[in-house]
């Protein structure tokens, strides 16, 4: 069976993340989930797709989920939680997955 890689993956869901920003919610579990676990992410899939370095990126998806509100937040991945999960990712998701993002961001300038 063909699988894509970690770093791959991650990079394609990040970027579907930042297109589908406020449609798709579930894309946010995701990268929050892949950034949680320090998953690598390639950069080469970043700067091929959306035409931005991997710092700018990660700057444009922070920025994008800073001005989104956590309203509706479970639409696309509610359905798939239980209740503690669901008050969790109401109160946390957003925030904790831009904090990730920063983190990010912060040690790639670091380089």
């Amino acid at each position: 069976m063909k699988v894509m890689v970690r770093e791959d993956m991650a990079a394609h869901k990040m970027v579907a993340m930042l297109e589908r920003i406020g449609k798709t919610n579930r894309d946010i579990f995701d990268v929050w989930f892949f950034l949680k676990n320090n998953w690598p992410i390639n950069g080469h899939i970043i700067e091929k797709r959306t035409s931005l370095s991997k710092e700018q990126f990660l700057q444009a998806c922070i920025d994008n989920l800073d001005s989104m509100s956590d309203r509706g937040i479970l639409s696309g991945v509610g359905e798939l939680l239980g209740s503690v999960q669901k008050e969790w990712v109401k109160r946390n998701l957003r925030s904790e997955t831009i904090f990730l993002l920063k983190m990010k961001l912060e040690a790639l300038k670091a380089k």
